[in-house]
């Protein structure tokens, strides 16, 4: 009898482990963006004063939405500051590592990129013709430099921003592409089909800002497994339960968005 209690105790005890583990598991955020409209058509690029750039069939990248309605480059950034649930210490210090940006076929490629404080962005020229990167940034020194065939600059990222930050060439006027800088690696941005995941999340209440280099103003507003949800001020607060959390499909109206 005493030793079926004892199994019986040990058996209780991993169960508690179990759940405990559980409880500690990481969350991951899983969404797809659709635009709620005809789907806008990227306009050609007038690259004719460019030997280089004029061999290349060059359209606005500002709003890319695909042939289901997919947004992409649509930007969810987790807010530290307004959500309940905390940053992990591990995640909450400074990173390192190299964040490429390439000056490719007279467009930044990516088109957006994320990088977190401690990082470095390595800004590359992959064409045959000069480019240059002018990053507008706040909290970060502002940079803006030459960068000649084949060569490349770097950026100590010291401090993090507030949204997306612009970096353009002044040389070519169509060129522009967006940095994020975090110190966490809470960001997720939409691929061609309109999706993002984003993995590691605390678990509990959070905030996520919404954004789009395209947007009118604030996108405070979003239909969600066919219910309207109001996000003040572009902030969508979540409930994020350990393992995955699958909004599903998220349509934006069209009116958000400039024409």
């Amino acid at each position: 009898m005493k030793k079926t209690l004892g199994l019986l105790s040990v058996a209780g005890l991993m169960v508690a482990m179990s759940l405990n583990s559980l409880a500690q598991a990481p969350a991951t955020l899983r969404a797809k963006f659709v635009y709620d409209g005809d789907s806008p058509a990227p306009k050609k690029i007038d690259s004719s004063k460019d030997a280089f750039c004029a061999q290349i069939d060059i359209v606005t990248d500002s709003m890319l939405v695909g042939k289901d309605g997919g947004l992409q480059n649509l930007v969810l950034m987790f807010d530290a500051k307004r959500s309940k649930a905390k940053v992990p210490a591990e995640f909450a210090k400074p990173a390192d590592g190299i964040v490429k940006l390439d000056n490719n076929g007279c467009m930044f490629v990516p088109h957006i990129v994320f990088a977190r404080v401690g990082q470095t962005i390595e800004v590359l020229n992959s064409d045959q013709t000069g480019h240059n990167a002018n990053f507008g940034f706040f909290n970060n020194p502002a940079q803006n430099f030459l960068i000649p065939i084949g060569g490349k600059k770097e950026i100590k990222l010291v401090a993090d921003e507030a949204t997306l930050m612009p970096v353009e060439c002044n040389i070519h006027p169509w060129m522009k592409g967006y940095v994020i800088v975090q110190e966490h690696p809470y960001v997720g941005i939409t691929d061609e089909a309109g999706q993002l995941e984003i993995t590691n999340l605390p678990v509990g209440e959070v905030t996520f800002l919404v954004r789009h280099e395209n947007a009118d103003g604030s996108i405070d507003e979003g239909t969600v497994g066919g219910k309207k949800q109001k996000w003040g001020r572009g902030r969508m607060e979540i409930e994020l339960k350990p393992g995955m959390n699958d909004l599903g499909t998220i349509t934006l109206a069209a009116d958000k968005f400039k024409k």
